[in-house]
C-alpha cells in the first residue's frame, strides 16, 4: 500500500514538471507568430503546434515544438490560405516570475545544412519524434496542424 502512495506522489510531482499546462506554453504560439509566422496577402497568421519535448534549466524551460502556421485571409467570403510555414522550432523560455517568457527561437538552417542543425539545436529524443524517415506520421501531423491553424481562422472569421 505503501508503495503504492509513493509511486502517485512520484507521478504527480513529474507531470507538475512537464511543461503541458496552459500557464507555462501560454507564449508559445505568439512567439510562434511573430517568428515563423508570414502574412504575403493581407491576412493573419494562425499557429499550432506538436510538442516534441522540453528540458527544464534552472532559470527557464527549453520548448521543443514542431509548428505549423498559416496565414489565412478571405476571398470574396471563403477563408483561403494563403503563405504557411510547417517546421521544428526550438523554443528557450525565461522565468519571470511566475510566468515564462520567450527569450528566443531558433529553426534549422535550409538546403545542406538543415540535418546538420536539426542535430544542432534539437535533442534526439525531440529530433526522433520529428518523424524524419516515417512519411504517415509526417503527414498525418502536417494535415492535423493545418486543419487546426484552419479552425482557429474559421473561428476569427466568423465561420462554420
Amino acid at each position: 500500500m505503501k508503495k503504492t502512495g509513493i509511486l502517485v506522489l512520484i507521478l504527480a510531482l513529474l507531470a507538475a514538471c512537464i511543461p503541458d499546462s496552459p500557464d507555462i506554453l501560454a507564449p508559445v504560439e505568439n512567439a510562434l507568430m511573430e517568428n515563423i509566422g508570414q502574412t504575403s496577402f493581407g491576412g493573419k497568421v494562425f499557429c499550432s503546434y506538436d510538442v516534441l519535448g522540453s528540458e527544464a534549466r534552472s532559470d527557464g524551460m527549453d520548448v521543443y515544438v514542431w509548428a505549423l502556421c498559416g496565414e489565412y485571409y478571405l476571398d470574396n467570403g471563403v477563408l483561403t490560405m494563403g503563405t504557411a510555414s510547417s517546421m521544428p522550432v526550438a523554443i528557450h523560455m525565461q522565468k519571470a516570475g511566475r510566468v515564462y517568457e520567450v527569450v528566443s527561437c531558433k529553426i534549422p538552417s535550409d538546403g545542406m545544412d538543415y540535418m546538420p542543425s536539426i542535430q544542432r539545436i534539437f535533442p534526439p529524443a525531440s529530433i526522433q519524434k520529428m518523424c524524419h524517415e516515417n512519411p504517415d506520421c509526417y503527414n498525418e501531423r502536417a494535415q492535423r496542424l493545418q486543419n487546426a491553424s484552419e479552425q482557429k481562422a474559421r473561428e476569427y472569421y466568423g465561420l462554420k
